[in-house]
């Protein structure tokens, strides 16, 4: 059975873009603190500390080479590699160096699409088709960089051999074109995934190198590992909230000021124990149709139904070194479940992970998780 553990070293790595070109590490005792996170459906970040004065003269001249997207940071957690991307900002004092960096999905937020957003043919030679909406996130990626007029060389972030996708079973239609059907929607490719796709159904997160085009996970998948309350260090609490509870979910894209033309989408059942319970989500994109918006009010239905019992992990607490998952499970998106013997409202469910949070320093290790109930999407047909 796989354990948590604790990390007896942290090395860091800094190379040119895409992992070759690696400069020397900095000895282990002049890595003074690394910090490190994964999370879901946004952009996570790393930060090492260097001492100057333990580095060595060679390593603090490669050191004022690092330039910003030019050099990527990796960070190992013993032998293994657990997260790596783009230097974003280099600090130096007389002391010490710091290092900023960002996972790979920064490279998508620094690039504007320059493709037709039209996902509506029903020829799968067609590369705009309908499809998963994960396959459709991988189209937009793929299209945009292969190469092309703005390119300075294809897959310049080296980005597309470490794609991973989970499609969803239930098919997309998505454009983005304007009334003409013939205009490019301008804007960082990381905005399309989340304005547009995850509402629809997208969760997207990297492990090291590698970008995870996902679907939520349902009690249908697998869990990743079971977790009991002493596989946390510190104390945890149980809440259950209805605040976002609801039997059924609504979304439309009527104005206040004027309702004329406007449509909306429905998921969900009436519930004979919580009885007829709404939740209405607004939205003013454009060009929405009555299918789109089906597709939202889906993405939205899960985790509402029955009312989730949340479990709260403190600030500054986190897993225990002897909890039943290693490292490389604690992946967000996955199934993880909690049973928590001893307490009154005798929990025992599925929850999801959404973010890791990792802090080391000489004092050692500590490893924070954040777990959201998981709850399954509505299955009956669109309207």
């Amino acid at each position: 059975m796989a354990v948590l553990g604790c990390a007896q070293e942290y090395r860091a790595v800094i190379h040119w873009r895409g992992g070759s070109l690696p400069f020397n590490s900095p000895t282990v005792s002049a890595l003074t603190s690394v910090t490190w996170n994964r999370t879901v459906n946004d952009t996570s970040e790393a930060v090492i500390t260097i001492a100057k004065g333990m580095a060595g003269a060679d390593c603090c001249e490669q050191l004022g080479q690092v330039e910003p997207f030019a050099h990527e940071l990796s960070i190992y957690r013993d032998s293994e590699l657990v997260w790596q991307g783009p230097v974003l900002r280099v600090t130096e004092s007389r002391t010490r160096f710091t290092i900023e960096a960002r996972d790979v999905t920064e490279w998508l937020a620094r690039i504007v699409n320059t493709n037709l957003l039209r996902y509506l043919s029903t020829n799968p030679a067609d590369p705009r088709h309908v499809g998963p909406i994960q396959e459709i996130a991988e189209t937009i990626i793929r299209l945009n960089l292969e190469g092309g007029l703005y390119a300075s060389s294809p897959d310049w972030p080296r980005m597309l051999n470490y794609i991973v996708r989970d499609d969803d079973s239930v098919d997309a239609r998505f454009e983005k074109d304007g009334t003409a059907d013939n205009e490019i929607w301008i804007v960082p490719i990381l905005q399309i995934l989340n304005d547009e796709l995850v509402p629809r159904g997208l969760e997207y997160t990297t492990v090291g190198r590698g970008l995870i085009l996902g679907r939520p996970q349902t009690t249908a998948d697998p869990a990743q590992a079971r977790l009991t309350l002493d596989s946390f260090a510190g104390d945890v609490e149980l809440v259950r909230d209805g605040t976002n509870a609801a039997s059924l979910v609504w979304v439309t894209n009527q104005d206040d000021h004027d309702i004329t033309g406007s449509q909306y989408g429905v998921s969900g059942v009436v519930s004979g124990y919580y009885g007829r319970l709404d939740h209405l989500i607004r939205t003013q994109a454009e060009g929405l149709s009555a299918y789109d918006l089906w597709q939202i009010a889906r993405a939205s239905y899960a985790g509402r139904n029955p009312v989730p019992t949340s479990l709260r992990i403190p600030e500054g607490a986190g897993l225990a070194t002897t909890a039943p998952v290693s490292i490389r499970q604690l992946v967000p998106g996955v199934r993880i479940d909690v049973a928590a013997t001893g307490m009154c409202m005798g929990l025992s469910q599925p929850y999801r992970l959404s973010d890791v949070d990792v802090e080391w320093r000489a004092s050692g290790e500590r490893v924070g998780v954040s777990l959201v109930p998981i709850g399954d999407p509505f299955v009956g047909d669109p309207p």
